[in-house]
Order: structure tokens, then C-alpha cells, then sequence
């Protein structure tokens, strides 16, 4: 009788062991199956493809190049890094790069942020932190703090509106314009200021300041309600400045001459004042005290 009972709970132990040896091996069959189907799910999102596109007009010419790394190439928005964009105004592109960046396919538009830099092939360059450029219409447009270098000429602003190949920047707000002689580094460059908009020719050599204007440098100071400033196309410096409205002249005695215009030639030394004429001497040793009409 006992050895019966002995042999019938060895059949038992091993019948359980069996049949959980079983269900093991079918859970972890199962895991395995789950993990295989959601590794080959998620692949493609972590896969990483190289990007390259070229859009031409109707009638053959160039629009834009675009080269990155993407990992939905196939999307109507294909998110990009390690942007590389050459946008095409005429035969000579602006190149641009980038971090990160966005080209939308059916409007034909791209967005680019982080570390975003235009380069000319004259050496223009543009430098924000956001950028779209609008292929069709060969222009580009950042809403943010943006800067445009050229020669000895440094443009910052907020907001700026060029076209393809930087030939012609329009700046919203907020402007400061850098310009440093080179015969005259000792004596610091001259800085002018606005409340904007500000456009700047690169072509014509000119650039049009409005609203609340200020240009200074060791001579004196110059504030109108506009100003337009030229540019010597060979030696890079101020050659003229024409302001109106509300003109105000202060040289580096504290001396100020107001008018309703100026014509300052730059190359002769020469000012020429326009309309109702007034000056104001400064004799005192603090500010505000002994102004003589």
C-alpha cells in the first residue's frame, strides 16, 4: 500500500513539473513573439536615411537644393539634421546650413532652426536661430534676433526679409548697424541705431533708416526721424548721410545744431543744413547748464 501511494506522488511531481515546464516555455515563446514584433515595429523610426532633393521652375531653372539626414523621407513634411540648402536666385546660390530643419512638400516651403547660417558667394552671410525661405518667391524670412555681415559692415535686428541672394534685406525692429573704418580702427566704428524698419541695399550701396534714429561715432552724434546712409562701394565707408526730420547735430563739445535736414558729405568734412536752423552752445561744465542760443 505504501509503495503505491509513493509511486503514485512521484507520478505527480513529475506530471506538475511537466506541465509547468510547459507553460514556461510557452510564455517566454510568446515574449520572444511580442519583443520581435515590437523591435520590427520601432525599427523604422530610429532608422536614419540620407535626404536629397532638387526643385526646378516650369521653365528648367533651379529652385532650391536641399541634403540632410531624415528618418521619413517619404513624408509630405520630411524633418531633417545636418541641413544643407542651396537656394537659387539667380545662377550663383545662397548656401545654407543648419541643425535641424523641416521641408514641407506640398507647399514648397522650409524651415530651418538652430545655428542657421546663409553664406553668399561674396561673402554676405546671414546668422539666426530660424529661417524660412520660400523657394517660388527666391526669398527668405527669419521672425527672430538676426544678424547679416558684409565687409566691415555688421547689420543686427529683430525680424529680417531678404531675398535669395541677400542683395537686399529689410530689418523689422530694433537695429544696430556696425560699420568700422579701416583706416580708423583707433577711433572705434561708427554705430547707428533705429527703432526700424531698416533696408539695406547691398547692391546700390545704401541702406534707409526710420524712426528714431541715432548714428554716433567719435565726431559727434546725428539723430533724425529717417537716414539715409551710402556706402563707398571700393573703400567700404560712409560716404554720405542724408537725414530729415527732426535733425539734431552734437559734436564732442556738447554743441548741437538743430534743422529740419542734413546732407553730411563725408569725404569733404562737409555738412549741409536744410530748413529752419537753430544752435545751441554748451558753456557750462554740467550737463544741462549755460546752453546759449
Amino acid at each position: 500500500m505504501i509503495k503505491r501511494i509513493v509511486l503514485m506522488f512521484v507520478i505527480f511531481i513529475v506530471a506538475y513539473t511537466g506541465i509547468v515546464r510547459f507553460q514556461v516555455f510557452i510564455a517566454d515563446k510568446a515574449n520572444r513573439e511580442q519583443v520581435t514584433e515590437t523591435e520590427s515595429e520601432s525599427e523604422p523610426s530610429h532608422r536614419v536615411y540620407a535626404f536629397s532633393f532638387t526643385k526646378y521652375t516650369s521653365g528648367g531653372e533651379k529652385e532650391i537644393e536641399i541634403e540632410g539626414d531624415s528618418a521619413n523621407i517619404l513624408a509630405r513634411n520630411v524633418l531633417l539634421s545636418n541641413v544643407v540648402a542651396k537656394a537659387y536666385a539667380e545662377e550663383t546660390p545662397v548656401t545654407i546650413t543648419a541643425d535641424q530643419g523641416n521641408y514641407d512638400k506640398s507647399a514648397n516651403m522650409v524651415h530651418l532652426k538652430k545655428n542657421v547660417v546663409a553664406t553668399t558667394e561674396n561673402g554676405t552671410r546671414l546668422l539666426t536661430e530660424e529661417l524660412d525661405i520660400y523657394p517660388e518667391d527666391r526669398v527668405m524670412e527669419s521672425g527672430v534676433g538676426t544678424e547679416v555681415k558684409k565687409d566691415n559692415i555688421s547689420v543686427d535686428g529683430v525680424g529680417a526679409r531678404g531675398d535669395s541672394n541677400l542683395k537686399k534685406v529689410k530689418f523689422k525692429r530694433n537695429v544696430t548697424v556696425v560699420v568700422q573704418d579701416p583706416k580708423e580702427l583707433g577711433n572705434g566704428p561708427t554705430i547707428i541705431t533705429c527703432d526700424g524698419p531698416l533696408i539695406v541695399d547691398y547692391e546700390k550701396n545704401i541702406a534707409h533708416f526710420k524712426n528714431n534714429v541715432v548714428a554716433e561715432d567719435y565726431r559727434g552724434k546725428l539723430m533724425a526721424d529717417e537716414m539715409d546712409v551710402y556706402y563707398n562701394k571700393v573703400s567700404r565707408q560712409v560716404s554720405k548721410i542724408v537725414a530729415t526730420g527732426n535733425v539734431m547735430i552734437e559734436n564732442p563739445d556738447r554743441n548741437r545744431t538743430f534743422s529740419d535736414s542734413v546732407i553730411y558729405l563725408a569725404d569733404e568734412g562737409r555738412i549741409i543744413l536744410g530748413g529752419d536752423t537753430e544752435a545751441l552752445y554748451y558753456q557750462g561744465e554740467e550737463p544741462g547748464e549755460d546752453l546759449l542760443y
